[in-house]
């Protein structure tokens, strides 16, 4: 009877047990599964979409046309199985051979991906690729803290000056010779004023005001109704002659003053100056009489397209590399001035710390996580990619406005 009795305490202790640990067990699998799961494929979608932007300077190196794909959706299944049993004998058992009571049990997970993705083709991107860039994109990284001579070696065609007579345009191009010195020198004044705090970025605000005559006061409807969209109304003592007013945010403005200080009337006549530039120019006005002043400079920043852009960093790894530049005298210290806006190695062999590799025609372009030139600053090229794979972000529309075909991959 002892035997027997122990028996029938061990059998639902086991059993409880198993159940107990395949509760825990596959209670544990599931978010961990799904945890991995998300960061993976995280992680990888940005690798991809990073190798795809440095692939195609691989192509524009090469002077191949350039061509996108993007991961439109990742869907996963996730199947979760989980078994259980008790091997031994089962019944009363003898004096000399016990019958012990062997608990089994097993959790598993598998993995069922499909990778939709959809190449980005179609006029409608072609159009924005091909199109210059407008301010706001330009206001917006310079916004996010980004080196502003960063954001512009990347983004800017050149520098139109206002002169008498025929204009004058720096490129930003290396083979310019004395131009391309200028064009650089006149960013880095730039970024010296903005280190000091001194330079402003940002729209002209300024206010429109209308004058109109009427027999009678305006109702409290129409009052309302001007609110709304922004109007205020002043009428006179006799109540004859109102007049409407309201705030503008007018062209965006880089300054080494604050324009809210100058009085409405010029804030109106600058951005009025300003609207003479195309929405890819970007007015540039730094004045004698205010921090670095006696480096003036009056025009406008021309912005490029983004396959300018890509060009502009492919030929820059051979064909037309970039020169080292030094301040003008009349500059305060900079601390960041590599001479190269993106730095991408072209080898034979792919570097070992590298933070970007992609093979191109049996040659690797990679971005190491250390820079290889003297004189580079070691965060620069990251954050120079960061800002570039932003601009391509913000270039690229949403896909499900235009469909094209998709490819699922099935693994």
């Amino acid at each position: 009877m002892w035997n027997q009795h122990r028996f029938v305490t061990r059998a639902p202790s086991a059993l409880t047990s198993a159940s107990a640990c395949l509760l825990l067990l596959t209670g544990c699998l599931s978010p961990v599964a799904m945890h991995r799961a998300v960061i993976e494929y995280d992680r990888t979608v940005s690798y991809v979409e990073a190798d795809l932007l440095l692939l195609n300077i691989a192509r524009a190196r090469y002077h191949r046309p350039v061509h996108f794909t993007a991961v439109s959706s990742v869907a996963a299944t996730f199947d979760f199985r989980t078994s259980a049993g008790i091997s031994g004998g089962f019944g009363r058992a003898t004096e000399a051979v016990e019958r012990p009571i062997t608990l089994e049990y097993s959790a598993s997970v598998a993995e069922n991906p499909t990778i939709t993705i959809v190449p980005i083709t179609g006029e409608e991107f072609t159009k924005r690729v091909l199109r210059p860039l407008d301010e706001d994109k330009f206001e917006f990284l310079v916004r996010q803290g980004y080196d502003i001579n960063m954001v512009l070696r990347l983004m800017a065609r050149g520098i139109a000056l206002d002169r008498e007579g025929a204009p004058r345009v720096l490129f930003n191009q290396p083979s310019q010779g004395n131009g391309y010195v200028e064009f650089r020198r006149r960013l880095l004044h730039l970024a010296g004023l903005d280190a000091e705090r001194t330079l402003f970025v940002g729209p002209i605000l300024f206010e429109e005001s209308q004058t109109v005559r009427t027999n009678r006061p305006p109702n409290p409807d129409e009052v309302v109704a001007a609110l709304e969209k922004g109007f205020r109304w002043e009428g006179d003592a006799d109540g004859n002659v109102h007049t409407v007013r309201r705030k503008l945010a007018g062209r965006l403005l880089i300054a080494n003053y604050d324009p809210a200080r100058l009085p409405n009337d010029e804030r109106r006549r600058l951005h009025e100056d300003a609207q003479r530039f195309p929405p890819d120019s970007v007015m540039v006005d730094i004045r004698p009489g205010f921090p670095g002043g006696d480096y003036p400079l009056r025009g406008s920043i021309l912005l490029r397209s983004m396959n300018a852009i890509i060009g502009f960093v492919a030929r820059s790894i051979e064909e037309e590399p970039e020169l080292m530049v030094s301040p003008d005298p009349r500059t305060g210290s900079v601390a960041r001035n590599p001479a190269r806006t993106l730095e991408i190695e072209e080898s034979d062999v792919k570097p070992s710390d590298y933070e970007f590799s992609v093979q191109f025609d049996g040659r690797y372009y990679s971005i190491r996580k250390y820079p290889v030139s003297r004189g580079m600053v070691p965060s620069w090229n990251q954050e120079a990619f960061a800002v570039l794979s932003n601009l391509f972000q913000m270039t690229v529309t949403d896909l499900t406005k235009y469909p094209t075909p998709a490819i699922a991959i099935a693994k």
